[in-house]
């Protein structure tokens, strides 16, 4: 249930000034909302300040981009409060998962892998030359068989990893440790994250972090996206978001899975009739679109 403010907006407004939780938008002031404190504060995290509250300049009208309550003045009284829109999960109990049932690749394995492995920078430079270098960046390992290993961070935490198996003659592409939900492979940009970019697999979300560098990007490994990866996006609370997969039909089923739980942002279509954002960054590098001054 939203938490009431018990005051109008103007009154609210100041006071979170007074304590120093209130920026200057262009149209809107950003707060602190109430909601998303008492949930944090209920959960011990006393020093929540995220500032997810938009206020309109003219004092009516707010919305959180967080937890998407409406708070609404009227007459210089606060008279509704709702929820906006229905939650991907319970978020009085979401946490971020992580490998903890797998038996063999565990968290503490990722470490045991090798930092460098010729052979393994040689696939992924043949992938896209840019990853010869990138990869330290991205602090991608290799296993004994030269297979990279590409780590997953949300908030800065390990939390799974995924391994590509580059022998030719193999059955399958990548191995996936067990996890209790698909987590998302998030290359981020900035602290604020303004736009993302949607993508299916995990080379994608490289290749779009070299194709937009002021953007995040967001692999879903697969063609859809679950709940749980919408609950990780939402909290990243993006004022844009792209998707970009390689057919425009699954990119548009996508956009309506997000769209129950996210009416707060644009979100658009990146058109494709089966490219994917690495097979478009390597025709950039070719037509010399992008790259001429490297």
């Amino acid at each position: 249930m939203a938490q009431p403010i018990n005051m109008d907006l103007e009154t609210y407004v100041e006071k979170m000034k007074g304590l120093g939780l209130c920026k200057e938008k262009k149209n809107d002031w950003a707060v602190l909302c109430p909601n998303c404190y008492e949930e944090h504060r209920a959960k011990g995290e006393m020093n929540y300040r995220s500032l997810k509250l938009w206020v309109d300049k003219d004092l009516k009208y707010s919305h959180c981009f967080r937890c998407g309550t409406v708070y609404i003045s009227d007459d210089g009284s606060l008279d509704t409060r709702v929820r906006s829109i229905e939650d991907p999960v319970d978020f009085n109990n979401f946490k971020v998962v992580k490998i903890e049932n797998d038996p063999y690749f565990t968290i503490d394995r990722f470490y045991t892998f090798s930092e460098y492995d010729e052979i393994g920078v040689n696939y992924l430079a043949s992938r896209v030359y840019l990853y010869r270098e990138m990869y330290k960046y991205l602090k991608i390992r290799f296993d004994s068989d030269h297979n990279p290993v590409t780590p997953f961070f949300i908030n800065d935490e390990l939390v799974y990893y995924q391994i590509r198996i580059i022998d030719k003659s193999s059955d399958k592409k990548y191995h996936n440790p067990i996890i209790s939900h698909k987590t998302p492979y998030i290359l981020k940009s900035s602290n604020p994250i303004t736009h993302v970019y949607i993508c299916e697999g995990t080379f994608d979300a490289i290749a779009l972090r070299l194709l937009y560098p002021d953007a995040t990007s967001f692999a879903v490994l697969g063609s859809d996206i679950t709940t749980y990866q919408i609950a990780i996006l939402r909290t990243m609370v993006p004022d844009k978001i792209t998707i970009f997969m390689d057919k425009t039909e699954i990119s548009l089923r996508i956009k309506d899975s997000i769209q129950k739980y996210i009416n707060y942002c644009e979100i658009e279509i990146h058109k494709s009739n089966g490219q994917d954002p690495e097979e478009y960054l390597k025709e950039k590098i070719v037509n010399d679109m992008l790259f001429e001054n490297l």
